[in-house]
């Protein structure tokens, strides 16, 4: 059984890290710790965002006898087209990190304007839905896909990606 350590005490990374394990063949045990990431609230760029889950990852590895430390950070990036959502993991094993990235979904120019004005995507996402704990659930890519991917899936996504190198690191050497 491997014994994971997550750098969040959010129910969508705790499940996403578990399914991506699971996806892989292995029982997993999965500890939770709120460790800081080390960026902003709201990450605005990739480098941003992989340095916060790489911190979250370590940070959570330290906490005691894991096989890896898990962390994933949300962030949102400019481009030319828009502002795109995507998410990053970040794994440690204690001699090798394993980074993989989610999809990107462009996001609604109001909202996009929001956050370029200092706002956070979570509380914004509350607000502009009614709910409450947006980010705990489906996330704003479940609200903006209708459910057809959630939040969860794409931290899951992103976290098999990157144990693609775990997986065969023969190919990686």
């Amino acid at each position: 059984m491997l014994k994971i350590s997550v750098g969040s005490t959010n129910p969508v990374k705790l499940e996403a890290s578990r399914e991506a394990f699971e996806l892989t063949g292995e029982e997993v045990e999965v500890a939770k710790f709120d460790v800081q990431s080390g960026v902003s609230d709201q990450p605005t760029s990739d480098q941003e965002a992989i340095e916060g889950a790489r911190k979250r990852a370590e940070r959570a590895k330290e906490r005691g006898d894991y096989d890896f430390g898990v962390g994933l950070e949300g962030s949102v990036a400019d481009t030319n087209f828009g502002m795109f959502l995507t998410g990053w993991a970040f794994l440690i094993d204690g001699k090798n990190g394993y980074l993989g990235g989610g999809g990107r979904l462009l996001l609604p120019e109001s909202i996009a304007d929001r956050i370029r004005n200092g706002e956070e995507l979570g509380p914004v996402m509350d607000e502009v839905t009614g709910r409450i704990g947006v980010k705990e659930g489906e996330g704003a890519i479940g609200v903006f896909t209708d459910g057809i991917i959630t939040r969860k899936d794409a931290y899951r996504n992103a976290l098999v990606f990157a144990l693609a190198k775990y997986l065969n690191p023969e190919l990686y050497s």
